[in-house]
C-alpha cells in the first residue's frame, strides 16, 4: 500500500500545485495606478509641442504668410541720373543734368491678386501641416496600442510560465515515483522554451514600438515607456458611411486643402488674364539749367517735366500659354478632389466593415470562446483530480485557455489600431467626438 499512497501523495502535490496561481490569469489582475500609467493623450500633446519635422512644417507655413505683403506690394520707383559733359546751350544757360523719378504701377487688380495667391499658397502649407501633423499622431497611436498588445501579452505569458513550472516540477515528481510518463516532462519543457521564443518575440517589438515614439516625441532614451498603459474598450458607434464620408470631406486638412488650391489655380487664371492689360507708370525729370545772362522774357530755367509711361503687353504668344497652363491648373485640382472623394468613400468603407468585424470577434472571444476555455480548464483539471484523465489533456486545456487569451489581445489591439486609422480617415481626434460632429 506505500506505493499507492506515495502515488497519492504525489498527485495531491501535484494538483496543490496546479492550483497554486489560483487560476489568477493576467486578464484579471488590477491595473496599475493612474499616476502611473502611460498617457496617449500626454504622448500626443507632447508630439504636437516637440516634435521637430513637425515645426519644420509648421515654420514652412509661416514663412509663406509672410509673401503676401512682398507680392502686393507695388515696384520699387526708379531713379536716374543725367550728366552732359558738353552741355547744352539753352535761352537761360547751359543744361548740365537732369533728375528723372519714375514709378510703375500694376493694371489695377493685379496687386490684390498677387497678395491672394500668395495667402493661398501659405493656406495650402498650413493644411499640409496639418496632415503632417494628423499623420504623426496616428503613427503614434499604432506604437502605443502596440506597446499595449505586448505588455498585455507578457502578462499572459508570465502567468503562464508559472504555471508551466509548476507543471513540471508535479510531473517529475510523478515520474520518479512510477506515476507519470516522461513525454509529460517533454511536453510540459517544450511549451516552456515556445514561450520563451514568444518573449523574444515581443522584446524586439516593444524595441521597434519604443523606438517609433521616441523618434516622434523627439527623446534622446525611451525608458519611459515601461509605464503600464490602461485603455478601455471604445463604446459601439453608428457607423454609417455616408455620414462618415461628409465628415471626412469637411474635417480632413487634405481636402481644405485642395479646396484652397483650387481658389489659388482660380486667383491664378484671373492674374493670367490681366496679363493682356497695360501697367502704367508715372515720371517726374528735374532740368538743371546754369545761371547765364538771358532776356528777362527767356524761359527754360531749372525745368521741370511730367511724364506717363505704358507697358503694351504686345508679347500675347507667352501670356495666352501661360492662361491656358493656370486653366489646366484649375481642372487637375477639380480632379484631385473627385479623386481624394473616392479614396476617402472606399478607405472608410473598408475601416468601418473592419472594426465591425473586429467588434464581432471580440465579442465572441468574451462571451464564447474564452469561458468555454475557462470551464473546459475547470472539467479537466476536476477529471484530473479523480483519475479520469492525464497530465497532457490537462496541459492541452490551459494551453487552450492562454491561446485564446492572447488571441483576444491580439483583435483587441487591431480593433484599436484600426479605430486609430478611422480617426485618421476622417480627420477627427477620436471616434467619441462623432456625437457632435
Amino acid at each position: 500500500m506505500k506505493p499507492i499512497q506515495s502515488i497519492g501523495a504525489v498527485r495531491a502535490l501535484f494538483i496543490a500545485l496546479l492550483l497554486l496561481p489560483a487560476m489568477a490569469h493576467a486578464r484579471h489582475r488590477p491595473f496599475a495606478p493612474v499616476d502611473t500609467l502611460l498617457s496617449l493623450d500626454n504622448l500626443l500633446t507632447e508630439i504636437r509641442a516637440g516634435n521637430p519635422s513637425l515645426r519644420v512644417s509648421r515654420l514652412e507655413a509661416e514663412a509663406l504668410a509672410t509673401r503676401s505683403r512682398q507680392a502686393s506690394a507695388f515696384p520699387d520707383p526708379a531713379v536716374s541720373v543725367g550728366y552732359q559733359p558738353y552741355s547744352l546751350l539753352t535761352a537761360r544757360g547751359a543744361q548740365r543734368s537732369q533728375w528723372r523719378i519714375e514709378q510703375m504701377a500694376p493694371y489695377p487688380g493685379k496687386r490684390r491678386l498677387q497678395g491672394a495667391i500668395a495667402d493661398l499658397n501659405a493656406e495650402v502649407a498650413g493644411f499640409e501641416a496639418d496632415a503632417f501633423e494628423e499623420d504623426l499622431l496616428f503613427e503614434a497611436k499604432q506604437a502605443y496600442y502596440e506597446l499595449y498588445r505586448i505588455q498585455r501579452q507578457e502578462k499572459l505569458i508570465l502567468a503562464f510560465q508559472g504555471r508551466l513550472e509548476n507543471f513540471e516540477e508535479a510531473a517529475a515528481a510523478q515520474y520518479e515515483v512510477g506515476a507519470g510518463m516522461q513525454q509529460a516532462i517533454l511536453k510540459a519543457q517544450l511549451e516552456k522554451n515556445a514561450l520563451v521564443r514568444e518573449r523574444l518575440e515581443l522584446a524586439e517589438r516593444r524595441r521597434t514600438a519604443t523606438e517609433t515614439l521616441t523618434r516622434l516625441l523627439n527623446r534622446p532614451a525611451s525608458g519611459a515607456f515601461t509605464a503600464d498603459i490602461r485603455i478601455e474598450a471604445p463604446a459601439a458607434l453608428p457607423l454609417d458611411e455616408a455620414a462618415l464620408l461628409a465628415i471626412a470631406l469637411r474635417e480632413r486638412p487634405e481636402t481644405r486643402a485642395l479646396d484652397a488650391a483650387t481658389r489659388r489655380a482660380d486667383a491664378r487664371i484671373a492674374l493670367a488674364r490681366k496679363a493682356f492689360m497695360p501697367d502704367f507708370g508715372l515720371s517726374l525729370t528735374y532740368f538743371d539749367i546754369g545761371r547765364a545772362d538771358a532776356p528777362p522774357t527767356a524761359t527754360g530755367r531749372d525745368a521741370v517735366a511730367i511724364g506717363a509711361t505704358i507697358k503694351v503687353p504686345v508679347q500675347r504668344g507667352g501670356r495666352r500659354a501661360r492662361l491656358e497652363e493656370t486653366r489646366v491648373r484649375r481642372i487637375q485640382a477639380e480632379t484631385r478632389r473627385e479623386a481624394l472623394e473616392t479614396s476617402f468613400r472606399t478607405q472608410i468603407a473598408d475601416l468601418a466593415s473592419r472594426l465591425r468585424g473586429e467588434a464581432r470577434q471580440l465579442a465572441l472571444y468574451r462571451e464564447a470562446l474564452i469561458p468555454q476555455a475557462e470551464t473546459t480548464l475547470q472539467a479537466t483539471l476536476s477529471a484530473y483530480t479523480t483519475g479520469r484523465t492525464d497530465f497532457l489533456d490537462l496541459l492541452d486545456a490551459e494551453r487552450m485557455l492562454f491561446s485564446l487569451e492572447t488571441g483576444y489581445e491580439d483583435t483587441f489591439a487591431r480593433y484599436l489600431k484600426t479605430t486609430a486609422a478611422l480617426e485618421r480617415a476622417l480627420g477627427i481626434r477620436s471616434l467619441a467626438d462623432l456625437d457632435t460632429l
